[in-house]
């Protein structure tokens, strides 16, 4: 096991490019032409949704030039993408990429298919692993839009408890296949996307690689102008997407209204949203069950579904960073101000945006019905009366000591490995 899997040189060289891509003049024009539509959106005439427009269209657009980085089938890598906070690594600082509401405990890593092709794609699990998904979906044109799934395995279809580290390998492709196998449509592009989803910050994610067993004879690589005009073709329906995705997104609920939760497709979790709106002094108590499950989270993000930066704010909160009930449940309060509450989820001043919660790995015997508890406003004067008083409390010094860990733990995601100088 790598004693960091996300160093990779294929990570490297993908950032690498990605951020040459988006400073090209080419890419620079279609990204302002990209921002003059954003502005004739409504959103964009609340304080909420001017102030992180750009923040969210170069969350956007670097997400699609690492997409377009990684984007050949013929010679796939495996590269984390998406969900993912700005880094200095690798000799350079990468600013993020994002898109829907990402989840700060995620590694979302990508692996361009095609339908025609044949691929073995082999995981290495760490001994205390994050939970793990890996899901098939056909790509939509463009990559403007969330794909179709085709199937998907889960940490507890994969790992073998009498050798939970042993590789394992998930074969790709349009025939049929053994235990793990995803079978793909011929002619058609796809996207696999593994999943590890972090409990705790320290947790190292799966080591991934991939190898396309029939590579088509006579393959040139793209040339990297050759990769910028796909960027740019791309942009216009990708944006799009993107910054209209809010508008439906789970039918659009009216504030402190949670839907779902919502199973994942494929099978491999659940999750509720719904939005927040909040006055000054005001105040959102929700209370979940995490029903056993392997990992569960809890997060806001911006009016554009772009998540404030979480390494020295406590926007999310994930299973070992909670503090629950005694009775196993989880109450969280979302306010500008800290209440005072152990789960305090900071809104960042953000007046307005969007609340995901997470539930994976949980086990068959559980009902989501019974996930939800409570969703309360109030006025954050009255948080004693109206918080239970079994709810857990925290003073300065534990919030202070909380923040710390916090900031430590997210270092370490993207901790060199050993071997480097």
């Amino acid at each position: 096991m790598s004693a960091n899997p996300l160093w990779t040189q294929d990570q490297a060289e993908a950032e690498r490019l990605s951020l040459r891509l988006i400073e090209r003049a080419d890419v620079r024009a279609a990204r302002e032409a990209q921002r003059i539509a954003m502005r004739a959106h409504p959103l964009a005439a609340t304080v909420d949704g001017i102030a992180g427009l750009d923040r969210a269209l170069d969350q956007w657009v670097l997400g699609l030039a690492m997409r377009e980085a990684n984007g050949d089938p013929a010679d796939p890598k495996v590269v984390w993408n998406i969900s993912n906070a700005p880094r200095d690594w690798f000799g350079h600082v990468y600013q993020g990429a994002a898109v829907a509401i990402d989840n700060p405990d995620n590694f979302n890593r990508e692996i361009p298919i095609h339908g025609d092709g044949n691929y073995e794609i082999t995981i290495r699990f760490s001994e205390d692993p994050p939970q793990l998904s890996i899901v098939l979906e056909v790509e939509p044109e463009h990559h403007a839009g969330l794909g179709r799934n085709l199937g998907a395995f889960t940490l507890q279809d994969l790992r073998d408890p009498a050798a939970p580290t042993a590789p394992v390998v998930v074969t790709v492709g349009p025939g049929e296949g053994g235990r793990h196998h995803l079978r793909t449509e011929p002619g058609k592009m796809h996207q696999v996307y593994t999943r590890d989803s972090q409990r705790d910050w320290n947790q190292l994610p799966a080591e991934v690689t991939v190898r396309r067993i029939d590579p088509p004879a006579g393959h040139r690589p793209r040339t990297e102008d050759e990769i910028a005009a796909k960027v740019i073709v791309d942009m216009p329906a990708w944006v799009h997407f993107w910054s209209h995705f809010k508008d439906d997104f789970l039918g659009l609920p009216e504030p402190h209204t949670l839907v779902g939760p919502n199973g994942r497709d494929g099978g491999w979790g659940y999750l509720a949203g719904g939005r927040f709106r909040l006055g000054e002094g005001r105040a959102l108590l929700v209370t979940i069950d995490p029903a056993g499950s392997y990992y569960s989270g809890f997060q806001i993000a911006d009016p554009w579904t772009i998540s404030p930066d979480p390494m020295v704010r406590l926007v999310s909160l994930n299973s070992t960073q909670v503090t629950p009930s005694p009775d196993g449940t989880q109450s969280y309060v979302l306010s500008a101000v800290d209440p005072g509450i152990a789960n305090w989820i900071d809104t960042t001043n953000l007046a307005e945006g969007w609340v995901m919660i997470r539930w994976q790995g949980v086990p068959p015997t559980a009902d989501p019905a019974t996930f939800i508890r409570t969703v309360q406003e109030f006025d954050l004067a009255d948080v004693d009366a109206v918080v239970p008083a079994a709810v857990p409390r925290i003073d300065i010094a534990g919030r202070r000591a909380q923040l710390i860990k916090r900031a430590r733990d997210h270092g370490t995601r993207t901790r060199a490995p050993d071997w480097l100088p």
